[in-house]
């Protein structure tokens, strides 16, 4: 009788998960409308998938390891067993949730006619608009492991009037990104860019800024290539540019200048050590993604293995760890992971030079766990071989997510980019 009771309440469980699965779109484990304007959106993630992930952490099993610190190697077995203990006992995805539709002006629309790509693209955005109808529209593009809420310290400030110019913010989260729905076939990074700027003219803007980082860094270069002529400046706090044969050989004859020496070493420190990730996403993305898309708190280990490594030193939250993971964890990590793939390819990093007027913002990442890393920044004279720089500032920290660990030096570097053009 026992068994019998213990059987019916499993069916009646699978039964009801089932029924519950029914009302959510297949696959995305989140609603997302079948629009074709931009229309309010309320970011609701399925309470099955979500009790799911927590039974999946909670039965998380950690690999022995032989050393008992952070190593290049990876996270420690303590430092991920008490990150899979809070997430199993403290981390309220559904509060966090709330707090996320609550912050921001959240909307989903899908655009269509992208330059080789047929299907629609469905986009989730979130939209602020400045009081002061004059302001700049504002294009956000972040990159990985990261959504829209990368920016979330930097929004409100920019759409308000508190500098010297204002915004009209606009950060999607880009396709298979938290919650834009992955592409349904290979999608190139200027098919990427080809579809935010089809969704700024789809919100009236004609003429927008575009703010760029990591990933989002290449969508932007080659939207300034593709769609220039509607684009008044770009700002990037990313610049990851490779020497040329004639850097390599100054290099190996002792005559390139410190800065471009110092990067160069940073660059070599990197490959050899610290570029696993990356050679994987482009190469085998979906292979890996089949490890990451069962196991929440291994993917979270991958991701805050590079957010650690690139951070200079800035210490995230616990909670912000799981919150990072959890928004490209939703829906399935291949859709995000795959756009390194795309972004690496030799075709693709061939971007023509540009005359769009350029802000380079670069930050170091010295006081990070790796002092090989600190000098990250890329030497101004290369920014200049491809963009049209009339901005260059070096911060002496911040690592490479300054908009959230040095928020207000990097608004400051932002307005006066933007005050230089529309003065």
């Amino acid at each position: 009788m026992l068994y019998l009771a213990i059987l019916c309440l499993a069916t009646c469980i699978a039964s009801s998960s089932t029924h519950a699965r029914g009302e959510w779109e297949d696959g995305l484990n989140f609603r997302f409308p079948n629009v074709t304007s931009p229309q309010p959106f309320n970011i609701s993630v399925e309470p099955a998938f979500v009790n799911e992930t927590l039974t999946k952490v909670s039965l998380y099993r950690p690999s022995r390891d032989i050393f008992s610190t952070w190593t290049n190697e990876g996270p420690a077995r303590a430092n991920i067993t008490e990150l899979a203990s809070y997430w199993a006992t403290d981390y309220d995805w559904f509060h966090v949730q709330d707090q996320i539709n609550s912050n921001f002006s959240h909307y989903a629309t899908s655009v269509t006619g992208i330059e080789n790509y047929t299907a629609p693209v469905p986009l989730h955005f979130v939209h602020e608009r400045s009081a002061d109808p004059d302001a700049i529209p504002l294009l956000l593009l972040h990159g990985w492991p990261s959504t829209h809420l990368e920016w979330q310290k930097v929004i409100k400030p920019l759409s308000s009037q508190a500098g010297n110019v204002s915004f009209h913010v606009v950060a999607p989260d880009l396709p298979g990104y938290g919650f834009s729905p992955a592409p349904t076939q290979p999608m190139t990074v200027q098919s990427m860019g080809y579809a935010m700027d089809a969704l700024m003219r789809q919100l009236g803007y004609d003429k927008y800024g575009i703010v760029s980082t990591d990933l989002g860094w290449f969508v932007g270069l080659w939207m300034v290539a593709d769609v220039g002529s509607n684009v008044i400046g770009h700002f990037s706090d990313f610049w990851f540019i490779q020497p040329n044969a004639t850097d390599l050989a100054r290099f190996a004859n002792n005559e390139t200048t410190p800065e471009e020496t110092d990067y160069i070493n940073t660059l070599n420190a990197w490959t050899a050590s610290h570029e696993a990730y990356l050679l994987t996403h482009s190469t085998k993305p979906l292979a890996i993604s089949l490890a990451m898309s069962d196991s929440p708190v291994g993917f979270a280990g991958w991701a805050w293995d590079l957010i650690r490594t690139v951070s200079g030193g800035y210490m995230y939250e616990t909670a912000d760890i799981i919150t990072s993971t959890m928004m490209l964890y939703i829906q399935g990590t291949h859709g995000n992971i795959r756009l390194y793939l795309e972004a690496f390819k030799p075709s693709i990093q061939a971007w023509p030079a540009t005359t769009i007027p350029t802000a380079v913002s670069e930050w170091s990442w010295a006081g990070g766990p790796f002092p090989e890393l600190a000098n990250a920044a890329a030497p101004l004279s290369w920014a200049q071989r491809t963009a049209n720089v009339t901005f260059y500032n070096h911060h002496d920290s911040g690592g490479h997510f300054p908009a959230i660990s040095e928020t207000d030096a990097w608004i400051e570097d932002l307005q006066a980019f933007f005050s230089q053009i529309v003065s």
